[in-house]
């Protein structure tokens, strides 16, 4: 499979893989080892990109259990550390039947701001290897944990919201947090692994004390700065489940999800400056 599906992009201390179905992993290289931080759809050989990018020892990540996050860990031998919380998570998004949902979702892909549908998977794509590929070498990690690559000093820091067992990566010297998805202007807050509004808040607090300059998340290109985390707390804060606006997605369950935008603004303006939501139940 060739390696063109990904698009390998060197930015400022980090390395950025990118995918037609808009997932990115990040790779950093220290002097002595260097670190993968989640692995998207794994519809492509991400294995053969990192190594193009590093053949040095390597340490996995993942933010959290999603399966857009985690389905790539099987192709690695190395161990994947993820939070406990988000451990069976993971191992159901990385099943059989979520993968084969994935699959065919990927076929028929809708890219957001222009409505057009797509088919997000690779060529040769082989359906049969990928949705039996499990789940990785999965190991704890927990908050406060130091990853020493040489010269890049990575800490785990448990940013729950999004997921029960969220974790952001806080890269000291670049002064850089990579945060998977726990923030950015679209939250998903209503699924039944996600945690409360409150705690939501809580964390981005503890993102906004950290002595960084720039969220990377798990989706948007765009680097999120302080004063955008100050934004999405005023979403967190004012979201008003009566005022959203309905939401279909495939991961809705049983109960009624709304899109709860500042400012009175719709998903038709999800692309403007200045939209911040929250995507929630009646009962967050």
């Amino acid at each position: 499979m060739s390696d063109s599906y990904y698009k390998i992009e060197e930015m400022n201390g980090y390395y950025r893989i990118g995918s037609p179905e808009a997932v990115f992993c990040y790779v950093i290289v220290g002097k002595e080892k260097a670190m993968l931080i989640d692995t998207g759809h794994g519809y492509g050989n991400l294995k053969q990109v990192v190594k193009s990018i590093t053949d040095k020892p390597l340490y996995i990540v993942n933010t959290h259990g999603h399966l857009d996050h985690t389905s790539g860990n099987a192709q690695f031998e190395e161990k994947v550390y993820i939070h406990k919380k988000d451990m069976e998570l993971c191992r159901e998004h990385t099943g059989k039947m979520m993968r084969e949902q994935s699959v065919e979702r990927a076929m028929h892909s809708v890219n957001y701001e222009t409505q057009e549908e797509y088919n997000a998977l690779p060529d040769k794509f082989d359906k049969e290897n990928y949705i039996n590929q499990g789940t990785g070498n999965l190991v704890e990690v927990a908050g406060g944990q130091i990853f020493d690559l040489g010269g890049a000093t990575l800490e785990i820091v448990e940013t729950p919201g999004h997921t029960q067992g969220g974790i952001s990566v806080w890269y000291k010297e670049k002064k850089l947090a990579f945060t998977g998805d726990t923030t950015g202007f679209f939250v998903w807050l209503f699924a039944p692994e996600t945690t409360s509004r409150e705690i939501y808040i809580d964390t981005l607090n503890r993102l906004l004390k950290l002595p960084v300059d720039f969220y990377i998340g798990g989706h948007n290109e765009n680097v999120m700065t302080k004063e955008d985390l100050e934004l999405y707390m005023r979403a967190a804060k004012e979201a008003d489940f009566e005022k959203g606006q309905k939401f279909e997605s495939f991961a809705n369950g049983e109960e009624e999800v709304r899109v709860c935008a500042l400012d009175g603004k719709t998903l038709d303006d999800m692309f403007e400056p200045g939209f911040a939501a929250l995507v929630i139940t009646k009962d967050k």
